[in-house]
């Protein structure tokens, strides 16, 4: 239970509203839980469910990030949150972030992009405590999974959250109770992208195609409906899977 303390959730997806489910569950209250969706969330479910929308069935209070600056017993925590925090805005020092990757390596965006596109054999989520940088806090807990070499991005993708709801229920208490023995992140051994490393609407056109495991890579890194396809030759690629050293691919 989070008793005097107040918890905040902000982001989007269906990761956040696990979050936000799973919190209920623990805490009876409503009053001192807060959620903070996104500008984009305009309260209407798409392919993803609205965070915005949930919490006002639940009937929890919506508030902007500004609001949250000067309580002082606050447990901030982002998950796909798309805004930059400036810790020294907030008067808590309890500021989390859930990020899709194994800090250090691809902090930043298009993290789901890389790790599938640089065959990156162990995935995860990491839990950091915000600082002052993108992705650069001390690392409080992460939890991985190995890739499966069949998963597009939106497979993919999906694993993250799941990953992300099981790492917040893992350490859910240690958050509310301030328990964590930080590690600083190693920044020369990790990577960061920009949001502006990758232009889709370019890459997902296929050129000088080889049936071989790199193109393979960026193939299922660009499968993501309803976003965008992979396009080879004018034809938009639906599936793609490697066997014995061949691409074998299904067009819509």
């Amino acid at each position: 239970m989070i008793g005097n303390k107040t918890l905040c959730i902000a982001g989007k997806n269906q990761c956040s509203i696990d979050f936000v489910k799973f919190v209920l569950k623990k805490n009876k209250i409503k009053k001192n839980i807060l959620i903070c969706p996104n500008d984009s969330d305009h309260g209407k479910n798409g392919w993803q469910p609205s965070l915005r929308k949930f919490a006002k069935n639940k009937k929890l209070k919506i508030v902007d990030l500004s609001k949250l600056y000067k309580i002082k017993d606050l447990i901030f925590i982002s998950i796909e949150f798309e805004k930059i925090i400036d810790i020294n805005k907030f008067v808590s020092k309890n500021l989390y972030n859930f990020h899709f990757s194994l800090l250090p390596k691809y902090r930043g965006c298009h993290t789901n992009f890389f790790q599938i596109y640089k065959n990156e054999k162990n995935l995860g989520v990491t839990l950091h405590k915000i600082d002052q940088g993108i992705d650069t806090g001390p690392i409080a807990s992460s939890l991985s999974y190995k890739y499966n070499l069949n998963d597009n991005a939106k497979d993919n993708y999906i694993k993250l959250m799941n990953c992300s709801v099981n790492l917040f229920k893992k350490e859910y208490q240690n958050i509310v109770d301030s328990k964590f023995f930080f590690t600083k992140q190693n920044l020369k051994k990790g990577s960061y992208y920009s949001r502006k490393a990758v232009n889709y609407d370019k890459i997902k056109f296929i050129k000088n195609f080889k049936s071989n495991l790199i193109t393979y890579n960026k193939i299922r890194s660009l499968i993501f409906p309803p976003f965008q396809y992979p396009i080879i030759n004018g034809k938009e690629i639906k599936k793609a899977t490697y066997k014995k050293g061949k691409i074998h691919l299904k067009f819509i």
